[in-house]
Formats: structure tokens, sequence, C-alpha cells
């Protein structure tokens, strides 16, 4: 008789998740593009996810996160100077705020460069949130197109 009651609680409860489990994918903290793969990350990432069928150089969206307890336009202020240094020789195209998740304060750079695999495209999302700040990337070479879904996803994050 106890064996049942737990068979059939069991199936409750598995139940119960399956239904609840699209209501909870939508509150995420980061929603990768749809149908991009997920890759090896630095450890200190979040994640990172490619975009499968991309030519010789794969479009590649990545999250990054960690403790910081100043505002959105100091952390912004350290993010560029981060950019420039990791890929030197640059030009920001585009520098704007913007929002995430809603209407969360953020800052969008847009940073253009020349590299080994040719003329690249660096996309970034900074904010600051509940003691924490987060980058969003999306590179891809320029002659690649924009992805949509990898453009809409940059602006999913809410902190984690």
């Amino acid at each position: 008789m106890a064996m049942e009651i737990f068979k059939r609680s069991a199936i409750v409860l598995c139940a119960t998740i399956a239904l609840a489990a699209p209501a909870a994918s939508q509150q995420a903290p980061f929603l990768p593009p749809k149908g991009w793969v997920l890759a090896p990350a630095p450890h200190e990432f979040i994640g990172k996810w490619i975009k499968p069928g991309s030519d010789s150089y794969h479009q590649n969206v990545s999250v990054l996160g960690h403790k910081f307890g100043g505002s959105l336009d100091d952390f912004y202020s350290i993010a560029i100077g981060q950019l420039k240094e990791k890929f030197p020789g640059g030009a920001i195209a585009v520098s704007q705020d913007t929002t995430v998740c809603g209407d969360h304060p953020a800052k969008y750079v847009s940073y253009g460069l020349n590299s080994a695999d040719g003329p690249m495209i660096i996309e970034q999302i900074d904010t600051v949130e509940n003691g924490a700040a987060y980058v969003v990337t999306y590179a891809r070479l320029a002659t690649q197109d924009s992805d949509p879904a990898a453009r809409d996803s940059m602006t999913s994050i809410c902190g984690v």
C-alpha cells in the first residue's frame, strides 16, 4: 500500500514539474540563442554558445558575471577598457544606453576590429544588478550576417 502511494505521488510530482518547466525557463537569468550549441567556456564564464553550421569562424555568445560594488557607469568604463585591451586596434562604432530583462538599465557597445580571421564585430551588453556585473558578448566576422536570435538573447540577461 505504501509503495503504491509513493508511486502515485512520484507520478504527480513529475507531472507537476513537467507542467511548470516552461514557465520556469521563461524566467531564466539568460536565454541563449535558440538552436545554438553550448560550448566549453573559461571557468569564470557563466556560459558560451556557438552558432552551428557557421563557416570557418563560429559566431558565439558568451556570458560573464562577477561581484561588483559600483554603478553601471563605473562598470561600463572598466568594460570598455578591457575590450580595447583584449582586442587592440579596434574602434567603437556604437555606444548607447539600453535596457535588459524588461526595463533594467544596461549599456550596449559595438566594436569593430581586424583579427587573424578577418574584420570582426564584437557586440556587448553590460549591466549591474544586486552587487554583480554581467557582460553578454556576441562575436562574429563582419562578413557574417548578424543573427537576430543572438541579438535578442543579449537583452535577456536578468542576473543570476
